[in-house]
């Protein structure tokens, strides 16, 4: 994570335009964000022991602050209105915490909180691919293949996570807390590194698009 910082850091501040250096910035913060969560990780902060399991408190205050920017960056990208990205920034935030109160929460109560942080999931996934691929296609007519891969790859990542919660102690206890622990991470470098330069790559093909 923090390689990659340095490196979406030393892009936006040699970016040929103020498009990319929008989209440098906010995987620069992104991936700065995880990289403090990591360390967090490494000195312990935020672990603690709930009912019995372990859990690290921290994931969730850093997902609240980096899943937004990811949401603000697919809006950049697609020329968003307003109005779609901030319910779709608003769906995040309420999906986010929503999982943490089920994390903190005794079983069955952390189940009901499961259920509602899918819920909003749900929300956010239905305004991706409806209200804002709609107006992203409207905005790049030429480039539907761009947005098509950028929300595939970006809901079959995201999708991975509650499926991890509720396999993991948190839910079904069917994986172990090292096995989470390295699912989360791996979903996490992923959705951060890995989207980050998809996004680049994307922001390429649609200048490209539009000649």
């Amino acid at each position: 994570m923090t390689l990659a910082s340095i490196f979406f850091g030393f892009g936006a501040n040699h970016a040929k335009n103020l498009r990319w250096q929008v989209v440098y910035s906010l995987n620069f913060f992104i991936c700065a964000i995880a990289a403090a969560l990591y360390l967090a990780m490494i000195f312990k902060q935020g672990f603690t022991y709930i009912d019995g399991r372990p859990a690290y408190l921290t994931r969730y205050l850093t997902w609240t602050f980096s899943t937004p920017l990811t949401i603000i960056l697919l809006s950049y990208l697609g020329r968003t209105s307003i109005l779609i990205a901030a319910s779709m920034v608003g769906a995040d935030v309420y999906m986010i915490v929503a999982g943490f109160v089920a994390t903190i929460s005794t079983k069955p109560i952390s189940n009901i909180w499961y259920i509602i942080s899918c819920g909003a999931y749900l929300g956010l996934a239905y305004l991706l691919l409806r209200r804002y691929r709609q107006q992203a296609e409207r905005q790049y007519p030429r480039s539907k293949k761009v947005f098509y891969r950028l929300l595939t790859v970006h809901l079959g990542i995201w999708t991975a996570y509650p499926i991890v919660w509720i396999l993991a102690s948190t839910g079904f206890n069917v994986i172990d807390s090292t096995t989470g622990s390295a699912c989360y991470t791996i979903l996490d470098i992923a959705a951060k590194v890995g989207f980050g330069f998809l996004a680049l790559n994307s922001l390429k093909q649609l200048e490209q698009a539009e000649g």
